[in-house]
């Protein structure tokens, strides 16, 4: 006679596994949207970094302040292939609406960025504003979801040398800065993990 495995232990086993999956497949899925926002973020990182040293290298000088885009405000529309350009005063058109923090928080982005900031959407998929002063405000992933401060969006600084940090010491940064959207604290944590979406 041969053996078989019964109905009830094929469903046994099938109900066994959909446990296993339901309890591990969330965890997967953050994992991998984590992964591509982190590589997102270098993507802006990247093209930020080299848009400043054109604008160096444009400009004949050290200092990026003294360069003509940073001083009129076209360092976007002059460095970045842009879709769509986008006022200060009312970013709705290159941001979504409602933005919070990680602990669930609302937000305002105007807390972020003043009048003087210039703000667009790129080509390559993201929303960006730059104040003269060289902070950055980033969505990678423009008005798409989740919206969040520490997920898609972030804040950077470009300092005089061209360089793209943050305002905050890596080693510095918390994982409670981070939560409650203090300026700078998620790209630092990012940066000093070593380019992980480690909170």
């Amino acid at each position: 006679m041969k053996k078989a495995f019964t109905l009830a232990e094929v469903l046994v086993t099938l109900g066994i596994i959909g446990v296993v999956a339901a309890l591990t497949m969330p965890n997967i899925i953050d994992s991998n949207q984590k992964k591509s926002y982190i590589t997102q973020l270098r993507k802006v990182y990247s093209e930020l970094s080299q848009a400043a040293e054109s604008a160096l290298s444009d400009g004949n000088t050290p200092n990026l302040n003294e360069t003509s885009a940073m001083r009129r405000g076209d360092f976007l529309t002059r460095y970045f292939k842009t879709t769509q350009t986008c006022n200060a005063e009312d970013i709705t058109n290159c941001f979504a609406n409602q933005y919070s923090n990680l602990n669930g928080e609302s937000i305002r982005l105007r807390d972020y960025i003043s009048q003087e900031s210039s703000c667009a959407i790129v080509a390559s998929g993201y929303s960006i504003c730059i104040k003269p002063s060289g902070h950055v405000l980033i969505d990678v992933n423009s008005k798409q979801g989740p919206n969040t401060y520490g997920r898609d969006v972030f804040s950077l600084f470009i300092e005089n040398n061209g360089t793209v940090t943050s305002n905050v010491t890596p080693e510095d940064a918390t994982v409670e800065g981070c939560k409650s959207a203090a300026y700078g604290e998620c790209f630092a944590k990012i940066m000093n993990d070593g380019w992980a979406m480690d909170y």
